[in-house]
């Protein structure tokens, strides 16, 4: 049976570029297209699709606005293709991943679709066509993650600004939305610091970085070589870049060959963390496909740090945290709503071990 798409794209050129692609790829199939963000819902309704490709700058309505539309009313999963990261929309696009959009990915630089790129989107098309979403109450998770923010960031003194522990978090495919739920939800004076490798299409990472400082009491940089770790910030590996915790608390961000198929690789993070901030470290393996995570969380593990798994009903994929379950590693598996107390819990637990 044919995977069936709706298409909703207002540039006339780009919109034929797509139809060709998708056209010429046996078991997909397009069963209607729109360039606006109103009627794209309607075909939903009306369709029943397994995807909708959708723009997130269109007349009419945007595609957050119609994203929000249709996971209320007819929840269907939605790949965000936006425009180059440096042309502007991404932090729109990242606030559809949080609307219930599943993943994101740039409109090609150069038309026809380079090679890779077109390979790139049609298994994106094939993973999240399978997914199954649930429905989203229009804007209320917006208003519950954007509340605590900004007056509780505050500076700190130099003395003050060491961690009592470090976090390291690797996710995947429906990571930007678990990390935007988890950092909302953790406080300002939160004394850890948190490492995260995201998988993320190139360019990206810098507006994933934006858009969480957006969504948490934390600060949230990209990583960068040689920067010290302090309480209370949250660093996010550069696209293409390997990010590893030095003995000093400072991050190497280096060029490197994929691990496993990635660039930043989530074991390398994990496993450095276990070398270097062990027992003082926490590992956390977040919604993504295949097994990136479960040797540096082994390496955890065996250090004797706390290790835990996204649960199976609220990942978006499970291939990760099934990975790292499957190989005995994972101490605890958490809901993604428990997991920000989860972590709250363990890091007091680390810090009056300490003061012993």
């Amino acid at each position: 049976m044919s995977l069936r798409i709706v298409i909703a794209e207002d540039s006339a050129i780009f919109a034929e570029v797509l139809v060709d692609v998708l056209r010429a790829e046996p078991g997909i199939e397009i069963v209607a297209m729109t360039d606006n963000g109103v009627d794209v819902v309607n075909l939903c309704e009306e369709h029943r699709p397994d995807l909708v490709l959708m723009d997130i700058h269109m007349p009419r309505q945007d595609g957050l606005a119609a994203t929000e539309a249709i996971m209320a009313r007819c929840p269907t999963p939605i790949l965000v293709v936006t425009a180059d990261p440096h042309r502007g929309g991404v932090d729109l696009s990242f606030k559809a991943l949080s609307a219930g959009a599943l993943d994101l990915m740039p409109k090609p630089q150069s038309l026809p679709f380079p090679e890779e790129e077109r390979e790139a989107l049609l298994r994106k098309i094939r993973l999240l066509s399978q997914i199954p979403v649930v429905r989203h109450v229009r804007g209320r998770k917006r208003q519950r993650v954007e509340g605590p923010r900004r007056a509780a960031k505050s500076a700190k003194t130099d003395a003050a600004d060491r961690p009592v522990a470090v976090v390291g978090v690797v996710a995947s495919t429906g990571g930007p939305k678990a990390l935007a739920r988890i950092v909302g939800q953790l406080p300002a004076d939160f004394p850890a610091a948190v490492v995260v490798v995201q998988h993320i299409t190139h360019g990206f990472s810098t507006h994933l970085a934006h858009w969480l400082d957006n969504h948490s009491p934390l600060t949230v940089v990209e990583a960068f070589e040689g920067i010290g770790l302090k309480r209370g910030h949250l660093y996010i590996a550069p696209t293409e870049r390997h990010m590893m915790l030095e003995p000093d608390l400072k991050l190497s961000v280096t060029e490197g060959p994929p691990v496993g198929g990635h660039c930043p690789s989530g074991d390398r993070l994990l496993t450095s963390l276990a070398r270097h901030a062990a027992p003082r470290a926490i590992g956390v393996i977040l919604s993504g496909m295949g097994d990136d995570g479960t040797v540096g969380l082994t390496a955890l593990h065996h250090t004797g740090c706390t290790t835990l798994a996204q649960d199976e009903a609220s990942s978006v994929v499970y291939g990760m945290p099934r990975s790292a379950i499957a190989h005995g590693v994972v101490d605890k598996v958490v809901e993604l709503d428990q997991i920000a107390e989860a972590l709250i819990r363990e890091v007091e637990a680390i810090e009056q071990r300490e003061s012993r």
